[in-house]
C-alpha cells in the first residue's frame, strides 16, 4: 500500500469514503452472522434438551418393566422428529433397552453420571444430548397395590438414561446461508457505496485535475488556456470561474506587458544603433554595414563607395552660439544630405561633426557626381542663429569598397585618411582615396607624419583633482588637461588642436610631449607618493592607441627616468575611439595592463555601454553634462544611474566627469558615482608655476 503522502487527490477521497464504510459493514456483519449462528444454534439445542426431557419420562415404564417393545415404539417416534438421528434407551446397568438409528457418537462414560437433561458431545455433524430416566412412586388412595395383584413398585431414583443425537447438517447449512446472505448484502452495499464514492470523487479531482493542467499549462508559458465551468459542485464552479478571469486577466498583463517590453526593446535597439540628435544610424550600425559592405565585395564582387564627410568650420558655431546651435545645425545637414542621396544608400553619423555614408552598388562617376552634389548643397547652407550668420563646408574622403582593402578597418582608415588630404588641400572639396596606401604610418607626407604644426611654445600642463565621493571611491590622482595660450597670451583648451590633430599621427607625438613634460614635472612628487593613493591619468589621443606599442615604449622611458611606478600612471582614451577601433583599442588596453598602467574610458554613454563588459577598464568617465545634452535632463540623469549601476556590477570605478553644477554634485552619490572631477569640485592648476 502506498503510503499516504504519496496518495492522489482521488484516492484520498475513496479511502475516506470506503475505509469507514467497508469497517463499520464488516464489524456489523459480523456482529450479525455470529448472532444468528448462535441463536440457530442455540435452538437446536433447546430443541434436542426438550426432545431428551420429554423422552426420559415417557420411557420410565418400558425401563421399569422391561418392555423393549414399548420402547421400540418410542424410539421409533422419536426418531422421526426433525433434525434426530439417532435415539437409544439405557438401562440402570448401562445395557440398551432400545436403539434407532446409527449412533455415531459413543456414548460417554460421563452418559451414566448425568443427573439432568443436557449437552454431551458434538463432532462428525452430530449433537450428542443426554437426560436420567427416574422412577416416580406410584401411590393409590386407600387401595393397596398388591391388593390388586400389582408387583412391588420399583425403589425411588435413576432406573435409567435416554440418548439422542441430532443431525446438524441442516444447522451448518443454515449457519452458511446467514453467512452468505450477510456478506453479499455486505459486497452490495460497498459496492454501491464504492460507485456514489467514485461518483464524489470524480465530481471533486476531475474539475481540479482540470484546474491543476491548466495551472501547468500556464507556468509553462501557456496563457491562453480556459477550462469549462461545468463543475456539479457550485463551490468547484465559482473556482472554475474564477480561474478563467484570473487566466483572461493575467494573459491581458502578459500582452500589455510584452507589447510594452517590445516597444521598450525596440526603443532600446534603436537608441542603441541611432544617433539620437539626429535620429540617424549611428557609429555601431555603420560598422555592421561597412563589415557587410567590404564581406559582399569579396564574396560577390559588388562596388559600394565610402564617403567620409568631415564639417569644415563647424567648432566656430559652437564656441560662437553654443552647442544648441551646433546641434540645430547638424540636424540640418542630416536632413539635406538624407534628402539628396538614393533610398539604398546608408547615411551614418559617427562622430561630432562626421558622417559616413555608404553608396551600395554605385559606380565611381555616379559616386564623384553624388559627393560633389552634396559639398555643394553644405557649402550653400545659410544658418542663421541669433541674427548671426554662419557658413561651412564639407570635406569628403572617397573610397571604393571592391576588395583591394582588406577589412572594414582598413576601409575606414583610408576614408579617414583621404578626408584629412581634402582638409589639407583647403578644405570643402572632395579627395579619392589612393590604394597605394592604407596604413597612417605608411601615407604620403601630405597625409601622415607630423607635418602638422604643434605650437610646443605656447602649450602648458594643468591639473584637475579627481577625489572620492564615498567610502567606495578610494584614493585620488588628477588629469593631466593641455592649455593654449592664446594671440592675446590668455589660456584657452586646447581643443581646437586637438581637433585638429584627432586621427592624424600627429597626434602621437603632442601625446609624448604631454607625458614627457608631465612626468618631468612631477617626477620626484609621484615617486615618493604611495603608488596606491596618488598618480596622473593622462589624456590619448587616437594615434596613440593605434600606434600602442610606441607609446607605451616611449611612456616607459620617460617612467624609468624619473622612477616613477607604472601604477601611478593612468591611461584614458574616449569611447568612441574605442567604438571605432575595437580591436585596436582591446590590444591597447592588453599592452597598456601588461606593462603596468590603469586604463580609463572617457565620455561613456549608453551606445558604448559594451565596452565596460568588452575591455573592463580600470575606471570610466561619465559626463552627465553630455547627457543631459544629448538625450535631456530625466534621460541623462537616469541613463548616467543605470551607466554606474551596470560598472558597479562589474567591479569598475565610475567617475562623474564635467561636475560644474551643485545640482548634479548633490545627487552624485545617489546616482552610484565612486570618484568625481569638474569645477564645482577643483578648478585646474598649473603643474609648473613656471610654465609646461
Amino acid at each position: 500500500m502506498k503510503p499516504l503522502y504519496r496518495l492522489t487527490l482521488h484516492q484520498r477521497l475513496l479511502l475516506v469514503v470506503l475505509l469507514p464504510a467497508a469497517l463499520l459493514a464488516s464489524a456489523v456483519a459480523g456482529l450479525f452472522a455470529t448472532r444468528a449462528t448462535t441463536a440457530t444454534e442455540n435452538a437446536l439445542r433447546e430443541r434436542g434438551l426438550a426432545i431428551v426431557s420429554f423422552l426420559a419420562p415417557a420411557a420410565e415404564y418400558g425401563v421399569i418393566s422391561g418392555n423393549r417393545h414399548s420402547l421400540a415404539v418410542l424410539v421409533d417416534a422419536v426418531l422421526e422428529q426433525r433434525d434426530v438421528a439417532a435415539v437409544a434407551i439405557y438401562d440402570r446397568s448401562g445395557e440398551t433397552l432400545a436403539v434407532n438409528g446409527r449412533l455415531r457418537l459413543s456414548a460417554p462414560e460421563r452418559l451414566f453420571t448425568v443427573t439432568s437433561a443436557e449437552f454431551s458431545a458434538a463432532g462428525q455433524q452430530r449433537l450428542a444430548l443426554s437426560a436420567p430416566v427416574e422412577a416416580a412412586p406410584l401411590r393409590l388412595d386407600e387401595v393397596s397395590a398388591l391388593e390388586f395383584g400389582f408387583p412391588e413398585p420399583a425403589p425411588e431414583g435413576r432406573i435409567g438414561w435416554v440418548y439422542v443425537e441430532l443431525d446438524t447438517r441442516a444447522l451448518e447449512a443454515i449457519k452458511r446461508n446467514i453467512v452468505l446472505t450477510t456478506v453479499t448484502i455486505v459486497v452490495v452495499g460497498l459496492l454501491f457505496t464504492a460507485w456514489l464514492a467514485v461518483r464524489l470523487a470524480r465530481a471533486v479531482t476531475h474539475p481540479l485535475g482540470e484546474l491543476a493542467g491548466a495551472v501547468g499549462d500556464m507556468a509553462r508559458g501557456k496563457l491562453d488556456i480556459r477550462i469549462a465551468d461545468n463543475a456539479r459542485l457550485p463551490e468547484l464552479r465559482a473556482l472554475q470561474g474564477g480561474f478563467n478571469t484570473m487566466a483572461a486577466a493575467i494573459a491581458e498583463a502578459q500582452q500589455t506587458l510584452q507589447s510594452k517590453v517590445d516597444e521598450a526593446t525596440a526603443q532600446l535597439a534603436h537608441q542603441a544603433m541611432h544617433d539620437p540628435l539626429t535620429g540617424l544610424p549611428n557609429r555601431r550600425a555603420f560598422e555592421q554595414a561597412l563589415e557587410s559592405s567590404v564581406n559582399g565585395s569579396r564574396r560577390a564582387g559588388d562596388r559600394d563607395t565610402l564617403c567620409f564627410i568631415d564639417l569644415d568650420r563647424f567648432k566656430i558655431v559652437n564656441d560662437t552660439c553654443g552647442h544648441a546651435a551646433g546641434d540645430e545645425l547638424l540636424r540640418r545637414i542630416a536632413r539635406m544630405i538624407r534628402q539628396r542621396v538614393r533610398g539604398d544608400d546608408l547615411l551614418c553619423r559617427i562622430g561630432g561633426d562626421e558622417f559616413a555614408l555608404i553608396l551600395h552598388g554605385c559606380g565611381t562617376e555616379e559616386a564623384r557626381r553624388i559627393a560633389e552634389d552634396l559639398r555643394e548643397a553644405v557649402a550653400s547652407l545659410r544658418f542663421t542663429w541669433e541674427e548671426r550668420r554662419f557658413t561651412v563646408g564639407a570635406s569628403i574622403g572617397l573610397v571604393r569598397i571592391d576588395g583591394s582593402l582588406d577589412s572594414a578597418s582598413d576601409v575606414l582608415v583610408a576614408a579617414d585618411l583621404a578626408c584629412y588630404a581634402a582638409k589639407k588641400a583647403g578644405r570643402n572639396r572632395i579627395i579619392e582615396h589612393d590604394h597605394g596606401f592604407t596604413d597612417p604610418g605608411t601615407a604620403p607626407a601630405g597625409a601622415r607624419g607630423i607635418s602638422e604644426p604643434i605650437p610646443f611654445d605656447k602649450l602648458t600642463l594643468h591639473g584637475q583633482p579627481i577625489v572620492p565621493i564615498n567610502a567606495a571611491g578610494r584614493g585620488s590622482w588628477q588629469e593631466v588637461l593641455l592649455r593654449e595660450h592664446g594671440a592675446d597670451g590668455e589660456l584657452q583648451s586646447a581643443s581646437s588642436l586637438l581637433e585638429r590633430l584627432e586621427g592624424k599621427r600627429a597626434g602621437l607625438a603632442l601625446d609624448l610631449w604631454v607625458a614627457a613634460q608631465a612626468c618631468a614635472t612631477l617626477g620626484a612628487e609621484l615617486a615618493e607618493a604611495d603608488a596606491a593613493e596618488r598618480g596622473i591619468a593622462l589624456n590619448l589621443t587616437r594615434a596613440s592607441v593605434l600606434n600602442a606599442s610606441e607609446y607605451l615604449a616611449e611612456l616607459g622611458v620617460n617612467l624609468r627616468a624619473h622612477g616613477i611606478h607604472p601604477t601611478q600612471i593612468a591611461l584614458e582614451f574616449p569611447a568612441a575611439t574605442a567604438e571605432q577601433y575595437p580591436r585596436e583599442s582591446a590590444d591597447f588596453v592588453r599592452a597598456a595592463r601588461t606593462a603596468g598602467y590603469r586604463v580609463g574610458l572617457e565620455r561613456i554613454d549608453g551606445s558604448s555601454s559594451t565596452l565596460l563588459s568588452n575591455l573592463r577598464p580600470d575606471y570610466v568617465k561619465i559626463s552627465l553634462k553630455a547627457l543631459a545634452e544629448s538625450y535631456g535632463m530625466e534621460a541623462g540623469c537616469n541613463l548616467a544611474q543605470a551607466l554606474c549601476s551596470m560598472a558597479s556590477a562589474l567591479a569598475i570605478p565610475a567617475v562623474a566627469s564635467e561636475v560644474e553644477d551643485e545640482l548634479f554634485r548633490n545627487a552624485l552619490a545617489e546616482y552610484g558615482f565612486d570618484h568625481a572631477q569638474g569645477f564645482a569640485l577643483a578648478t585646474p592648476a598649473p603643474l609648473d608655476k613656471r610654465g609646461g
